[in-house]
């Protein structure tokens, strides 16, 4: 007899079957079964990145943004007038560290982007400052600069050679740097098959991010106008290189002027600061204090004056930003079955934080274009490999200094190193007495813009004091006793009290053990008080101290493997860049690193 209730019954346990097959079958089936037709998926094991029609790993790329001298409150300071595509869509699709700090003293070009990508410090990668007093060949060495032989540029200089700005005439190679970079770890993780590709205006900064085995290292001469390696690398130009010199295109701006890109912002309000104001600098070429700033000055075609004003404006960071669009596509960046990293540091903001300071106009528009910018490399990104085929960490190498001029905080004052020196010696004269043969040549190197050059280190002339019967460790104390008698200086040290003390973890004195090496470093390290720099510069301003407004810079991540965290206002440590580059791509830190990977991210 036929019975409904049982069809009906059995209906139900057939679907019940199917649905639970269904999603049994969901559950054990492979990522690449899973998988949307063309869209990478994660392996659940290895986490890296499959293709489903193949099941083969898929590359991705990482990218390291370092804005040179990029402070960490500008985010903070001027959100309101960024776009909702740069720091902004960082912040937010991502995690962003607004209160990370460098842990080191010397905070300067060399040692921020050494410590960035080794997640070493100062102490360890042995980068103590951009320049040092090198006591076997009794001369000052550049941080990038060849232990050996030296290497030619590539291309040759047309040009009468001259010397370099920066740098030596030597050519450049990361023989200096000691320690391992996450660049070095990819290349061995991959045997060698992922690429590393490094590119900035100034030469250190390309050096230091790209390890000792990438596959290309640019940066910028001022003297002609083009981006150009070292035959430490290679011995020609890559073709995408070549052909972007030949463009011409770094002679664009010859007839513009930098003009504010937004004039209906009221930069006076935004910056507190009027647009010319006390101890700002003039720039190069002719710029002046005042918007808008031209560039060509008085030439009448395109000359070295030229390029070093472009350097010094939002024009150096255009010009970076489109070559580094072009590596990633003549180079196929993110696109092969293993992780490649792009390093890209964006000198410009430093130099015009340089002439200008923190609160001028210049810095606040440099700012506001840098933010366009990084919106313009995301949707470049995001349209060449798609929003889950990258990983993009900003941050910076150090912050920078008022101007003392403008009086910001309590006892700022601007020093030279002959106001130092000069008085240090006559108190040295007067204790030690005069030597027969004549005045002791307490320090070296003896002149006063090399000493400058060496700052905050004090590298004394062990020779002659030792001729003179005295101990190095002596005159040493006697030294920092009397640096640390001014009332501008917090205080001094000694290396064998940075070699034998203990330090409260965040003090000044912790700090510069971070930053001491005994092979490199000098016999005394000074501390100056907030507001006070010790500088070459008649104005603008500078970094390197241990004081906040130095120390202080932003931590932003996004893209595969990034939760989107937002803002994380707990202290950390800046060294934590390289675990989380190392995370993204998919390699453990590099062996020197100090910081784990922040829990959140794991």
């Amino acid at each position: 007899m036929f019975r409904p209730d049982r069809l009906i019954l059995g209906s139900l346990l057939v679907a019940a079957l199917v649905v639970s097959g269904y999603f049994a079958y969901e559950h054990f089936r492979s990522p690449a079964e899973v998988a949307q037709p063309g869209k990478p998926v994660l392996d659940p094991v290895t986490g890296r990145a499959i293709d489903p029609a193949t099941g083969k790993p898929v590359g991705r790329l990482v990218v390291l943004v370092a804005i040179d001298q990029l402070r960490g409150d500008y985010l903070a300071r001027w959100a309101d007038h960024f776009g909702p595509g740069g720091f902004e869509r960082l912040k937010k699709a991502g995690v962003w560290y607004s209160d990370a700090h460098i842990p080191y003293s010397c905070t300067s070009t060399g040692p921020g982007h050494a410590s960035l990508v080794t997640g070493a410090q100062p102490a360890v990668h042995g980068i103590i400052e951009n320049e040092w007093f090198d006591r076997k060949t009794g001369a000052k060495v550049y941080c990038c600069e060849p232990t050996g032989r030296p290497f030619d540029r590539v291309p040759p200089q047309r040009a009468k050679p001259g010397e370099p700005t920066r740098g030596t005439s030597l050519g450049f190679s990361p023989e200096r740097l000691l320690a391992e970079t996450v660049a070095d770890r990819l290349k061995e993780t991959t045997a060698d098959r992922a690429r590393v590709v490094s590119l900035s205006i100034k030469d250190r900064s390309a050096v230091l991010m790209a390890g000792q085995k990438p596959d290309a290292v640019y940066c910028f001469d001022n003297r002609d106008g083009l981006f150009h390696t070292g035959a430490f690398y290679r011995e020609e130009v890559h073709p995408w290189v070549a052909e972007f010199n030949q463009s011409k295109r770094v002679n664009n701006w010859f007839s513009e002027k930098w003009e504010r890109v937004r004039p209906s912002l009221d930069y006076k309000l935004a910056t507190g600061s009027t647009d010319e104001a006390a101890g700002e600098a003039f720039g190069f070429n002719g710029q002046g204090r005042l918007f808008p700033h031209p560039f060509a000055g008085k030439l009448t075609t395109p000359a070295k004056g030229y390029y070093e004003a472009l350097e010094c404006s939002p024009a150096g960071n255009d010009l970076l930003f489109e070559l580094a669009k072009k590596a990633i596509t003549a180079e196929k960046l993110g696109q092969g079955e293993t992780a490649d990293l792009l390093c890209v540091s964006l000198s410009s903001n430093d130099l015009v934080g340089h002439q200008w300071g923190p609160d001028s106009w210049e810095v606040l528009d440099m700012t506001l274009r840098t933010d366009a910018r990084i919106a313009e490399l995301l949707s470049f990104l995001d349209s060449t490999l798609g929003p889950d085929r990258y990983t993009v960490v900003v941050s910076s190498d150090h912050g920078i200094c008022p101007i003392p001029e403008q009086e910001k905080l309590p006892g700022a004052r601007r020093l030279s190193v002959n106001d130092i020196f000069k008085p240090l010696i006559i108190a040295l004269n007067t204790t030690y007495g005069i030597a027969p043969s004549g005045p002791t040549q307490w320090f070296e190197p003896n002149e006063a813009k090399d000493q400058d050059r060496l700052w905050p280190w004090i590298y004394l002339n062990r020779r002659a004091i030792e001729a003179r019967g005295l101990t190095v460790d002596e005159v040493a104390r006697y030294v920092r006793d009397w640096l640390a008698g001014r009332d501008f200086f917090e205080t001094a040290l000694t290396p064998q009290q940075l070699e034998t003390e203990t330090f409260p973890a965040t003090s000044f004195g912790a700090m510069a053990q971070r930053a001491f090496r005994r092979e490199r470093c000098g016999d005394v390290i000074a501390i100056p008080k907030a507001g006070v720099l010790v500088t070459g510069y008649s104005n603008g301003t500078s970094h390197g101290s241990p004081q906040s407004y130095d120390t202080h810079i932003p931590v932003l991540a996004m893209g595969a493997s990034i939760p989107a965290l937002g803002e994380q206002r707990s202290r950390v440590s800046s060294l934590i860049v390289a675990p989380i580059l190392a995370n993204a791509l998919g390699i453990t830190p590099p062996r020197d690193g100090v910081e784990p990977l922040p829990q959140e991210l794991k």
